[in-house]
């Protein structure tokens, strides 16, 4: 049993990005790069089936340099096994160019994620909402932590817009 939820979990790990990858042809049909969003644990619980998380995060704005502070909030469904101790998540943000306003990825998000650890962890995320479900968060690498176990799921995610973060 816990060899194949490993193994699925490692293989949703490494199709994920693929499947919620986009080409260029589709990101340039009208669609901007906002920047990075980089997110760290603040805390989280496991209930197996149910695991919650938060996080701090930065979006580093790719045009104005502004950039802008968030907390993430994360609920997991699915099968989680894992006890993780730290996490830092990194994802390229994408919107409709007619964003151009702060604070646009606050909302709802929802998508799949998979993660394996064993002392250092590696998974993936991939996630679509915000505004009018317009907002693709897309991995740009594997997140990252220290921990052990497995988890494969999806998720239901808010980002609350909390500012400008001051330099």
């Amino acid at each position: 049993m816990k060899r194949t939820i490993i193994t699925a979990a490692l293989a949703a790990t490494l199709v994920t990005p693929v499947a919620f990858a986009k080409t260029d042809a589709e990101q340039s049909d009208g669609r901007i790069q906002l920047g990075y969003l980089t997110c760290e644990m603040t805390s989280g619980s496991n209930l197996i089936l149910v695991s919650e998380q938060t996080f701090d995060c930065v979006l580093d704005a790719a045009e104005d340099g502004k950039d802008e502070a968030y907390t993430l909030e994360i609920t997991k469904y699915g099968v989680d096994l894992s006890a993780t101790e730290e996490q830092e998540l990194r994802w390229t943000v994408f919107a409709p160019a007619t964003f151009d306003r702060h604070g646009v990825l606050e909302g709802e998000y929802a998508g799949a994620s998979a993660d394996i650890a064993l002392g250092y962890s590696i998974g993936a995320k991939a996630l679509v909402g915000g505004g009018d479900d317009s907002i693709a968060l897309q991995p740009v690498s594997v997140t990252k932590g220290e921990g052990l176990g497995a988890a494969v799921g999806v998720e239901r995610a808010t980002l609350t817009y909390e500012g400008l973060v001051k330099s």
